[in-house]
């Protein structure tokens, strides 16, 4: 996609620069015979010469603007066809899957993750992590996800989680450090979690 939106600047520019052509011949045919070099009839045919020959470029450039637009345009379909296939793929996976920024404030939750937490994605977007944390271990959490961010990556973090109306659970979770530039706000966490059944430790 990239490249065709190189390849569309290239062709608006073609058509500006073939613009300015047009009107600086224009302008010396219309403008420059004052001393009577050019007659009228081939004044007029010089210009009528430059108009065609302009106009054949204009058309052959506004057919690959065209191309490029077309090309462009299946790109983007085709890209929001694979988001949509990904969506319902995180939608619909078994495993508990969520996402927190850096701070461990959840953005997003599939469904088996909402059925974990008994909370719609409605009510956890923003939430953070933590508050299905028990109250004793919070800051152990917290000191956790630094240590986390800092290491890119966990594969087995036993965490304890209190869903509400519902008994405390042990579970192990997997999670991958994402990164869109330096700032702390471009951090993505992407957990996947597993219920088990042993105690729970820290990360070391």
């Amino acid at each position: 996609m990239k490249e065709n939106l190189i390849g569309a600047d290239d062709v608006i520019s073609t058509l500006a620069q073939q613009r300015q052509v047009l009107l600086k011949h224009t302008a010396e045919l219309l403008c420059g015979d004052s001393l009577g070099i050019l007659h009228r009839a081939e004044r007029e045919a010089k210009l009528s010469a430059i108009l065609l020959s302009s106009l054949e470029h204009l058309k052959v450039a506004e057919e690959e603007l065209l191309e490029r637009t077309e090309a462009l345009a299946d790109q983007r379909d085709d890209q929001e066809q694979s988001l949509r296939m990904i969506r319902q793929l995180f939608e619909l996976a078994p495993a508990c899957l969520l996402v927190t920024d850096c701070y461990g404030n959840i953005l997003d939750a599939n469904r088996a993750c909402q059925m974990l937490l008994k909370r719609n994605l409605s009510s956890l977007e923003r939430q953070p992590l933590a508050r299905f944390i028990p109250a004793d271990d919070r800051r152990s959490f917290r000191d956790g996800l630094t240590r986390l961010v800092e290491a890119e990556s966990v594969s087995d973090w036993r965490l304890q989680l209190v869903p509400p109306t519902d008994a405390p659970l042990t579970v192990s979770a997997a999670v991958q450090v994402g990164r869109n530039g330096d700032s702390p706000s471009g951090v993505r966490l992407f957990w996947s979690l597993r219920v088990i059944e042993t105690a729970t430790t820290t990360i070391s």
